[in-house]
């Protein structure tokens, strides 16, 4: 179990990195409306749960922006996000997009869906809650 808390925080670490290097100015809105104001407010799923910041947020089958849409998110709604990379979760590196003030970012978040079920979505557009 440690050894996954230790990837977990790398895994975030590399996509925070990421994101610093591809986020736009912090008062440029995103194609939602939102605006971000730090690289390092972005989700990572530390505490197991997210919120969207973000209207018609797409939840994908898959981390790409090809990926068809599981479901829409609406601003302030909350889900529960899996941190552990070995069971398919946390901070997954996919599809570069442009949201929610990050340019050409690539961390997804991977949200739980149902039983055995991930959806995955843009870290730019959620917060750990």
């Amino acid at each position: 179990m440690g050894r996954n808390i230790k990837n977990h925080a790398a895994t975030a670490a590399v996509a925070a990195a990421v994101l610093l290097l591809t986020a736009t100015p912090a008062n440029a809105a995103s194609p939602q409306g939102s605006a971000v104001t730090a690289a390092s407010s972005y989700a990572t799923c530390s505490t197991t749960r997210v919120k969207s910041v973000a209207n018609n947020l797409p939840i994908r089958y898959w981390a790409d922006i090809e990926a068809p849409v599981l479901t829409t998110a609406q601003y302030g709604y909350q889900y529960s996000c899996n941190p552990w990379e070995d069971q398919g979760g946390g901070v997954v590196l996919g599809g570069r997009y442009t949201a929610c003030g990050g340019s050409g970012a690539n961390g997804w978040i991977a949200i739980v869906w149902g039983p055995g079920q991930l959806g995955f979505t843009y870290m730019t557009c959620l917060r750990d809650v």
